[in-house]
């Protein structure tokens, strides 16, 4: 399957893209800073306290959190819509978990050099609190994009999509922010939202 992306549709996209993730954005802050009970932490797998903190894989990090971006690149406008309901009815399943039941995670000393990478990492954590752990939105939105890009082209790039998310996706682990619980928390949100999405536009097709 051959792609071409034209440059208006993918500016007609962004004005769809960009402010209802911008508006879904604030219900993140707002659970993030203002939790509604006490916080629980949640258990370390084994392996987990191998991975090392590794300061420098906020850069990938934040390449993950773009992702949420990535419907931006859908050609059909349909999928498009579908994309986002996903969005929508994943990241509020995920806001109702973070007020019922509010996870943190206990982070590392802050780096204190002045490489990029440790100032990146000292202003993530300066916006964003180590709280919202389970599931993990900063997994699964930017899942929801590369599950409909694959779809979107051949099977070789859609192979290469789901590979670059996944060495991305490890990021959340080495930049200490996420248990690997909050990894399958956020796949299993995201797989909810494509689920009743897909449901819900093959019965708009049949009602049309």
């Amino acid at each position: 399957m051959t792609v071409s992306y034209d440059g208006r549709q993918i500016g007609r996209n962004l004005l769809i893209v960009l402010p209802w993730t911008s508006f879904l954005y604030i219900g993140y802050q707002l659970t993030n800073r203002y939790p509604w009970t006490a916080p629980h932490h949640l258990p370390l797998l084994p392996f987990e306290a191998d991975i090392p903190f590794l300061p420098w894989t906020v850069i990938p990090y934040f390449i993950l959190i773009a992702g949420m971006y990535l419907p931006v690149l859908i050609e059909s406008r349909p999928k498009l819509i579908e994309a986002m309901t996903a969005l929508t009815i994943t990241v509020l399943i995920n806001y109702s978990i973070f007020i019922l039941y509010p996870t943190v995670y206990e982070r590392p000393p802050v780096p204190s050099g002045d490489g990029p990478s440790e100032v990146l990492y000292r202003w993530l954590i300066g916006i964003d609190t180590p709280a919202n752990c389970f599931p993990s939105g900063h997994i699964s939105v930017p899942a929801l994009g590369c599950w409909y890009l694959t779809h979107q082209h051949s099977k070789r790039r859609g192979v290469v999509i789901a590979l670059v998310y996944a060495v991305l996706a490890l990021s959340v682990l080495t930049t200490k922010q996420h248990y690997a619980l909050d990894i399958l928390g956020g796949l299993a949100t995201a797989a909810i939202g494509i689920a009743v999405a897909r449901q819900m536009a093959r019965r708009r097709r049949l009602a049309a």
